[in-house]
């Protein structure tokens, strides 16, 4: 094997590492996707669980942390292209983005009363960390399809993302919103009125983050095509 030979395989595997870490890494948001839709659903019953729930983020947001670093140790060989080296750190950095901004809404929401809450504004948090957290599962599904090289599926998978991102914008514009600003104007709460709206944006950013996400590993699939 020449030199040249040796540092292109050398490349693949690394990048095939990088990949898998990357795959780990997603893993790991699906689980912090998950506990911050948990921590949702138990703040718009009885509140009991949004403690533990909110630990959970925590912890896995945390954990995908490592994750990244790992990721970025890989990438930072130097046996990998440019290319696939910006596309994976991209990757990775978008993704992280969506742990944070879950971390973010539940560490916020933990400085609110249930009771101080409409119902309706409780039951549309819930709702859209729903939909929040079915978008990140798609996310890694998409990923992991990639990896086994099943292109067309992933980029069907990215396109369905896509759709679901378009169903948060409207339940926002027609639902959600609405429900939050009768709700603040009649509470005369500032305080409480703007860590909902925090709240609610950085829902809002897991979904966008996802979708950025999915942006990028189209464009990864795209280019192998």
């Amino acid at each position: 094997m020449s030199p040249e030979e040796s540092l292109s395989w050398l490349g693949r595997e690394r990048e095939e590492r990088a990949l898998t870490l990357c795959d780990e890494h997603l893993s790991k948001v699906v689980e912090v996707a998950d506990s911050m839709r948990k921590t949702f659903y138990s703040f718009a019953e009885d509140g009991e669980e949004v403690a533990s729930h909110t630990r959970k983020v925590l912890e896995g947001e945390k954990e995908a942390d490592q994750k990244k670093a790992e990721v970025l140790k890989e990438v930072s060989a130097g046996t990998l292209s440019r290319v696939s080296r910006e596309a994976i750190i991209r990757m990775i950095i978008t993704a992280d983005d969506i742990a944070e901004n879950a971390r973010a809404a539940v560490e916020k929401l933990s400085f609110l009363d249930p009771e101080d809450v409409d119902e309706d504004v409780r039951v549309g948090l819930k709702e859209i960390s729903d939909y929040a957290c079915q978008t990140v599962k798609l996310l890694k599904e998409a990923f992991s399809i990639s990896l086994h090289d099943n292109l067309e599926e992933a980029i069907n998978k990215t396109e369905e993302i896509e759709k679901m991102e378009e169903k948060v914008d409207h339940f926002r514009a027609e639902n959600l919103l609405p429900k939050i600003i009768e709700w603040t104007n009649n509470s005369q709460n500032p305080g409480n009125s703007i860590l909902v709206m925090e709240i609610e944006s950085n829902i809002e950013e897991v979904v966008d983050n996802t979708e950025n996400s999915a942006d990028i590993i189209r464009e990864i699939v795209i280019g192998t095509l």
